[in-house]
């Protein structure tokens, strides 16, 4: 099974500001989540595949370290103090908002639509529609 490079976890590191020590997220916590989004890789073979190259969705991966580093933070709470007014919420709603520029980048899907009940044999397709109470047949549209 293919494994994410290091290439790819320097890249994740660079979209989530994360540094390279012994604190935070590690290599093995960096793959682990870039697994979670296999993608086609150069070649257009899937992930289950046997020969597939390897290929991650690093703009899903990066929005998701950039909401978990935002939950860190959901608590601070804006305050005056000695004349200084501190909001620290800010920190919050600027990781949230890269989390989100992020989720935009991510790789676009298919999702294949599956007409539920099956249309019957006298019923073209382009005349199913879905939210009529009776069912259409080829008399009622041509």
């Amino acid at each position: 099974m293919a494994t994410p490079t290091s290439a790819m976890l320097e890249a994740v590191r660079r979209m989530t500001a994360e540094p390279v020590t012994n604190w935070g997220y590690l290599d093995a916590d960096l793959t682990t989540i870039l697994e979670r989004y296999p993608l086609p890789d150069s070649d257009g073979l899937a992930p289950d595949a046997v020969l597939w190259a390897g290929n991650w969705d690093l703009n899903r991966a990066a929005a998701d370290i950039w909401e978990e580093k935002a939950a860190t933070v959901a608590a601070d709470f804006d305050f005056a103090a000695d004349g200084g007014d501190y909001k620290r919420s800010q920190v919050y709603a600027q990781y949230m908002g890269i989390a989100r520029s992020f989720r935009a980048r991510r790789a676009s899907g298919v999702v294949q639509m599956i007409v539920e009940p099956k249309p019957l044999g006298a019923v073209r397709l382009e005349a199913w529609v879905g939210n009529l109470s009776e069912l259409a047949t080829e008399g009622d549209y041509g």
